[in-house]
């Protein structure tokens, strides 16, 4: 890889990191920096996505006497060690650091970049299948009746906090997308994209499990990318959850570009009993 192609995909994948951490910020965690790294906590949930360990922006090289300096003020806070970063920003040896301070690897996302060159044809919608942007209380609690209902097949990526009691505010401010899919009129699937400056995420997508065929999904994913072009990002990123959804992505242009990795140490049994959450569980909290 050239030291140019190098340089965008560095810049690429700093943008989701920082799309990322300002959607934790945004759900209320905190911000404190810790020598050469930030420490990013809840103050009331202890909830993996929301505290954390993360590398301070253009650190190249963090010795592991200053990872452990974060460590150790998220232990002082009751909260799990934990670090969770970009993985394309750091060498590998960064890895190993984390090993020798005793984490170990308790998850890995796949990242998939999508940016536009010339618009994306819409295509045919799969028979009967329409889309609606939500802009309402009632579309809003479909949305998540949808997104919660048993009999729907759920992707969810784990990277991003989905919370009940904003979706309005957030759609209000140009924050967030959500999109609500019919079949004759009846509710079938869901998406939602966020957004930060000029990227867009591609943060959750649900369809009902009796409809989910390649072709619906495939359809949702080129939506939610038009939709998310429309409101001007300039690089859309996901990471589907399995190979179908990754090869949706794929199709309709989405390169692999990396992973999101969290390293934690080994819990306790008095860290689950206080409500330390794997990585990968999605999050539905009321927000008041």
């Amino acid at each position: 890889m050239s030291r140019a192609a190098v340089k965008k995909s560095r810049l690429m994948l700093r943008s989701i990191s920082e799309h990322l951490e300002q959607a934790h910020r945004n759900f209320g965690a905190q911000q404190k920096t810790v020598g050469l790294v930030d420490v990013l906590y809840h103050p009331h949930n202890r909830a993996a996505h929301l505290n954390y360990v993360t590398p301070r922006r253009n650190t190249a090289w963090i010795p592991a006497p200053q990872i452990e300096q974060g460590l150790e003020y998220l232990r002082k806070l009751e909260r799990r060690a934990r670090v969770y970063y970009v993985e394309g920003l750091f060498l590998p040896v960064f890895a190993r650091s984390l090993h020798k301070l005793g984490l170990q690897a308790e998850q890995e996302i796949t990242l998939l970049t999508y940016q536009p060159k010339q618009p994306l044809p819409a295509g045919s919608p799969p028979e009967g299948c329409t889309v609606a942007e939500i802009d309402n209380q009632e579309g809003a609690a479909l949305w998540w009746y949808v997104w919660r209902n048993a009999y729907y097949d759920v992707i969810t990526h784990g990277t991003e906090p989905l919370y009940i009691g904003q979706t309005l505010r957030e759609v209000a401010l140009g924050h967030q997308i959500d999109l609500l899919v019919y079949r004759y009129s009846f509710p079938i699937g869901v998406a939602r994209v966020t957004f930060h400056e000029d990227t867009a995420h591609i943060s959750a997508a649900a369809v009902m499990r009796e409809q989910r065929t390649p072709t619906l999904t495939h359809w949702l994913y080129r939506t939610a990318v038009i939709k998310a072009v429309e409101q001007g990002a300039n690089m859309i990123f996901t990471s589907g959850s399995s190979e179908t959804e990754r090869k949706a992505c794929r199709d309709i242009g989405f390169v692999d570009s990396g992973s999101i990795v969290c390293y934690a140490e080994a819990a306790d049994e008095r860290m689950q009993q206080a409500g330390d959450h794997h990585v990968a569980a999605p999050l539905f909290i009321h927000q008041q």
